[in-house]
């Protein structure tokens, strides 16, 4: 009866919020699901032919998690429709997301021998502690369309796979696998796992590097297949998009992690140097920074419990090798990856992790409540602020003001491309954004972050040659959806306001200084979102 309890309970606060979104919004709901990042996956879904694939139509990428992105290239296939295939991607998404609660769900009851505990799992223990401040990271957050609902479900299945304690090596070796390519960064947990599988004491020596010799052999096949597809078709060992975010990030970072915990550092700063804090950035950015540190400090200390006090447990060797991988891949984050370029979908292992070691944790004192009357209001107690989160949550997506307006905009995708066509025939567009443009349109656009590139356009990023080789290939218009919006009267602005927006914009840093190689003109503005077409002119100091 608890574990029928927890299923139907689970089950319902898990999926009601995407439930009165599609009763409210019908068709349309997909919008008010789907995270812009969505969009580079459907966009390549819709441009690739054969075993490549593409987010352009005209050049080979890499960037992406393979396992969704084939997932979502099959449901642009099955569905044949824009709207059809942001349907099944995002429901597909949020079955995940249940499939993984319930996943983690049981093997918090198998660690602990509480299906109460096994509550802890919606919406997660990082968003009953922390993450409502800054409204991110609960379970639903995983229903944006992106890889980390099919992430936490496979999270979830590993998780309960480990308290099993009798899995075998090669089915857990399987499932990490399967984690990888969905999430390329979480490499090192295979590495954590195995290293630590090794060096456990307690069992022969031959014998551990058999069991980690079977863990961590399927992601080396895997890799190994993924990487000799990836240089077959794109010509590159590492996918692009991390190629293009990787180039060093730790002092920035680091100086966001000070400003975001201690405030007070930015008023020190500003005293002593002539640095004038974007205090709204930084807010606006706090929870990026959370994100990352809260689960990799609960992560190191949930290691040490497992070393000091829960080493003799079977299940002790894996589970340490799994936070040993979520800390470095925290570390390799913070060091590398600007925090801007970081977002929920990072964390669905971190997510769990932590939801399954505070339950771990707790475990002691849940086995204190005596009587079903101790243990009925502790559930009544968490029950009902699950029940509170997940209204609340349904709410904020049905009253989300950007969803909306991304719906009207893909529906008029008609007349704004027939306003583009009349200026330029043949348009090719450069879009710094998360792939709404392309997506919506018919006609062809290149990544300017550079994120779902090519080999080519990476290259040129590198060198601080985009675009100039974007425009000789072609593509003679930037555009955003979401980075670029311009104000009533742009569309008379001359070339100089326009240079100098953009310079003050979103656009990448190492594309920045080729500005001043062109002229521009606002081809036209897609009102009321105030998304502009913007046509590069080039001087002649552009040529090469």
């Amino acid at each position: 009866m608890r574990a029928i309890s927890f299923l139907a309970f689970a089950s319902f606060t898990t999926l009601m919020p995407a439930l009165v979104v599609a009763w409210t919004m019908g068709a349309m709901a997909p919008f008010w699901f789907l995270a812009g990042d969505a969009y580079l996956y459907l966009g390549i879904g819709e441009a690739s032919q054969g075993l490549a694939m593409s987010f352009d139509g005209l050049r080979p990428t890499n960037g992406f998690h393979p396992a969704w992105q084939v997932w979502v290239r099959l449901a642009t296939a099955l569905t044949g429709d824009p709207l059809g295939a942001m349907t099944l991607v995002a429901w597909s998404a949020i079955v995940c997301t249940l499939g993984g609660v319930l996943a983690l769900g049981a093997a918090i009851q198998r660690f602990t021998g509480s299906w109460l505990l096994a509550l802890l799992t919606v919406p997660g223990v990082y968003y009953l502690t922390i993450g409502q401040t800054l409204h991110n990271l609960p379970v639903w957050g995983f229903f944006d369309g992106m890889e980390a609902g099919l992430a936490f479900l496979i999270s979830g299945m590993l998780l309960w796979l480990v308290a099993r304690q009798t899995t075998h090596p090669l089915t857990l070796g399987l499932v990490i696998a399967a984690l990888v390519l969905t999430r390329l960064d979480e490499v090192f947990v295979p590495a954590g796992v195995a290293l630590c599988v090794t060096f456990w004491p307690g069992r022969p020596f031959a014998r551990r590097i058999t069991d980690a010799a079977l863990l961590v052999a399927p992601t080396a096949i895997a890799v190994a297949l993924y990487v000799g597809w990836s240089v077959w078709t794109t010509g590159m060992l590492a996918p692009v998009s991390g190629a293009a975010k990787g180039e060093g990030a730790l002092l920035q970072n680091a100086w966001v992690t000070l400003a975001t915990f201690f405030t007070p550092f930015i008023d020190l700063r500003e005293a002593l140097t002539s640095y004038t804090a974007d205090r709204a950035g930084l807010l606006g950015g706090a929870f990026r920074v959370v994100e990352l540190v809260i689960p990799a400090l609960f992560t190191a200390g949930f290691l040490c419990a497992v070393l000091k006090r829960y080493h003799t447990q079977p299940w002790a060797p894996v589970m340490a090798g799994i936070c040993i991988g979520i800390l470095l891949k925290a570390l390799y984050n913070f060091v590398n990856v600007n925090y801007w370029h970081q977002a929920t979908w990072y964390y669905a292992l971190s997510m769990a992790v932590m939801s399954a070691g505070a339950a771990i944790l707790l475990a002691p004192a849940a086995r204190r409540l005596r009587g079903r009357g101790a243990r009925a209001l502790v559930a009544t107690v968490l029950g009902g602020l699950t029940l509170l989160h997940a209204s609340l949550w349904a709410s904020t997506l049905a009253t989300d003001p950007l969803r909306p307006a991304q719906r009207d905009f893909w529906l008029a995708r008609g007349q704004i491309e027939a306003a583009v066509r009349a200026q330029e025939p043949n348009p090719q567009v450069m879009e710094f954004g998360d792939g709404m443009i392309n997506f919506t349109f018919d006609f062809p656009v290149r990544h300017g972050f550079v994120f779902a590139g090519d080999a080519q356009s990476l290259d040129a990023l590198h060198h601080g040659r985009l675009l100039r080789d974007s425009y000789t290939d072609g593509f003679t218009l930037l555009s955003s959806y979401e980075y670029l919006r311009v104000p009533e009267g742009a569309e008379d602005w001359d070339s100089d306001t326009i240079r100098h927006y953009l310079e003050a914009s979103f656009l990448d840093e190492r594309v920045k200084p080729e500005l001043a190689l062109f002229d521009f003109e606002m081809l036209t503005v897609a009102r009321p979102w105030g998304v502009p077409f913007i046509r590069l002119i080039p001087r002649d100091t552009a040529q090469p």
